[in-house]
């Protein structure tokens, strides 16, 4: 492998905390094969995460979310335009780094003579296995998916293995109107900014919003920081109530796109966080976080590197995954208290120093 006629399709469709820590496995593959051209299969609403991505030469955009509540004539004609779209590019190998039934389909169908997926056991649906020939050895639990995403690179071939992905990259226009937020707020900027991000991909991920104000105010009085509310779609009203709550003054940030978002980020010095897609996307620029685990694993799943603090209490129900608490109590992130999280976070002002303690 590694000829300039190669064509790869990468299959990494979402979300936005996978997408990310897909990227470094993307860099490994682009530097053990520079003359590859290399596809990325995403969800439309991920694409902005490849903007202007050095290591991949084409972004094929599907809207697999939208067809499976939209069954109509528009819905088939694209899903046929889209497997035509891969049938015709004859790619020379497809990975599936997803695991996913739908995932492994797409594999089949794009045509590729070489279909490289996870162990079975690894798959997150181990039917996704029926549909490569071509498999990674078993990865053991507890490893993060950035180092099982790389052990898949590796049957491409090559030596390179590179942990971190390229800086992101905003168009100036979306850059332009974030930065503009910044001028208006001066007394925000005086200081170091602590982001807060109160949300989460489901409400097992979340911890108590008042907990959130009294954090953010012990951070601003105790630290020096100034506190800016993070929020996505739908979570507005959960960042208002914490600046409600709050002692000490805040700020609200404005809506932004993923690609505002990461201006927005590009701004601060520390993000607190739950498991969401803004932690993974803060860890992926270098921003030290400080997270808050619960149902998932943060050996798996956590953010990716040394600059980050996590608090997560084990406990035999541990890491199950689930969107509603089987047990109905939601003591894993119950029993997560704000001293032990500010404890977290000075940890990390100590370690990188974020801000001058008090």
């Amino acid at each position: 492998m590694g000829a300039a006629d190669k064509k790869i399709l990468v299959i990494k469709m979402s979300s936005l905390g996978d997408v990310m820590h897909t990227l470094p496995a993307v860099r490994t593959l682009r530097a053990n094969h520079p003359g590859a051209s290399i596809t990325w299969l995403v969800e439309e609403q991920y694409k902005d995460l490849l903007y202007n991505n050095p290591d991949v030469d084409e972004i094929i955009v599907t809207r697999t979310r939208r067809w499976r509540k939209n069954w109509n004539l528009k819905t088939w004609r694209e899903i046929r335009d889209t497997v035509q779209r891969l049938r015709q590019s004859r790619f020379d190998v497809a990975l599936d780094l997803q695991g996913l039934l739908k995932t492994g389909v797409i594999a089949w169908l794009s045509g590729a003579p070489k279909r490289i997926g996870f162990h079975r056991k690894n798959c997150r649906e181990p039917i996704n296995a029926l549909f490569t020939n071509k498999r990674a050895s078993f990865v053991n639990q507890g490893s993060h998916v950035v180092d099982i995403y790389l052990n898949l690179i590796k049957l491409l071939g090559g030596n390179q293995k590179i942990t971190q992905p390229h800086a992101l990259q905003v168009p100036e226009e979306k850059a332009s109107a974030v930065n503009a937020f910044f001028r208006e707020q001066p007394e925000l900027s005086a200081k170091p900014i602590a982001a807060i991000n109160a949300g989460a991909g489901f409400a097992t991920k979340q911890w108590k919003l008042d907990r959130f104000a009294k954090l953010a105010d012990q951070i601003s009085k105790e630290l020096g920081f100034s506190i800016l509310l993070a929020w996505g779609p739908g979570e507005k009203a959960m960042a208002e109530q914490i600046a409600g709550e709050m002692k000490e003054r805040s700020w609200i940030a404005p809506p932004t796109t993923i690609q505002e978002s990461i201006a927005l980020f590009r701004h601060i010095a520390l993000l607190v966080s739950c498991d969401s897609g803004p932690l993974h996307l803060a860890a992926a620029m270098g921003i030290p976080t400080v997270s808050i685990f619960g149902p998932t694993d943060p050996a798996r799943n956590g953010p990716y590197g040394d600059n980050h603090q996590l608090v997560c209490k084990e406990l035999p129900c541990s890491f199950c995954w689930k969107k509603q608490c089987p047990l109905s109590t939601h003591e894993c992130m119950e029993t997560v208290n704000v001293d032990e999280v500010f404890a977290a976070v000075k940890t990390s002002v100590s370690r990188f120093g974020n801000a001058a303690a008090k």
